[in-house]
């Protein structure tokens, strides 16, 4: 996950999530949404930013670089931000805050009670396993220092109607009033109800069997995969998540082929043949798919789905 960092107003925000614009924004709030500074170093991230947002400021340094003078003469209303997600990935070496790319959000905590201005709201969001971090921990601390009130929730989006696992930690805060108590001790794992709207149209899909990979089960030897046998728990997770009408299918998302040359997205017969009973084959008229990652197209197994489109054809 690339950080990526903008600061939006209301007037005026910082926002660490370059995909959070105003438009997202003013139908996010009802209220009209200014970005008064984005931050980034990566240079492809700032050139498509500033591609996009032209008129919007871009700083091209880190977040430890910004200081405690400069983030003051920002009017800033709201900090969204989306913390690097390596030290806190299920499948990674788990630092948390010891690993070095925490640095710049510890920066943003370091700040945070020392500002003049304080911002009214804070939106935060990473990967599972950064709600049962230290990280997590120090972020709690200084909400409850700095008089903010906030609500944690683990939302996929299936739970919008999107159909994809990809299970994810946000952090909703509030600069508190007199009246107002302090934070729930729980984090729920379901999209909060709508009036009128039953659970199962907002609950949350569970993780993988495999917590530790996120891949079902399989036989290996000799560092060689002979087989992978779904599981009847996988299999009625996958015909469960088909079934469930509150999520639209895939075809909804496909773009028309139009002129563009699908060979080019094939995958050869040969890898086919060789992985197949690795791979997560979905239709376009599957309400579901799994997590993409960015070894997608370079590594057959457990970066994302693949699609296939001659449903013709039994796989």
């Amino acid at each position: 996950m690339t950080e990526r960092n903008s600061v939006l107003a209301q007037r005026a925000h910082i926002s660490f999530v370059a995909i959070i614009h105003p438009l997202l924004l003013e139908s996010m709030l009802g209220i009209p949404a200014q970005v008064v500074a984005a931050i980034d170093v990566n240079t492809t991230a700032n050139q498509i930013y500033r591609h996009n947002f032209p008129d919007t400021t871009l700083w091209n340094k880190t977040i430890e670089g910004i200081t405690l003078d400069d983030f003051d003469k920002l009017p800033v209303d709201m900090i969204v931000m989306s913390p690097p997600c390596q030290p806190f990935t299920r499948v990674g070496l788990q630092g948390d805050i010891a690993d070095s790319r925490t640095k710049s959000f510890l920066h943003i905590l370091h700040l945070l009670p020392r500002l003049c201005r304080r911002p009214r709201f804070i939106l935060l969001e990473n990967v599972k396993g950064f709600e049962v971090s230290s990280a997590r921990q120090r972020l709690v601390e200084t909400l409850v220092e700095c008089g903010y009130t906030f609500q944690e929730t683990m939302i996929s989006p299936t739970s919008v109607g999107i159909p994809n696992s990809r299970l994810r930690y946000f952090l909703t805060a509030k600069l508190s009033t007199a009246n107002e108590s302090s934070q729930s001790s729980k984090i729920p794992e379901a999209f909060p109800h709508p009036a009128g709207a039953s659970p199962h149209q907002h609950s949350v899909v569970s993780s993988p069997p495999s917590a530790a990979t996120g891949r079902p089960d399989e036989d290996t030897q000799g560092g060689h995969v002979l087989y992978k046998q779904e599981t009847e728990r996988e299999a009625q997770r996958k015909t469960s998540q088909n079934q469930d009408l509150s999520v639209r299918r895939i075809r909804d998302f496909l773009e028309p082929p139009g002129d563009v040359n699908m060979e080019h997205y094939l995958l050869p017969p040969g890898t086919l043949l060789r992985y197949s009973l690795l791979l997560d084959i979905v239709q376009p008229t599957c309400r579901r798919s799994v997590c993409f990652t960015k070894g997608y197209g370079r590594y057959v197994e457990g970066t994302g789905s693949v699609l296939q489109c001659c449903v013709e054809t039994e796989v």
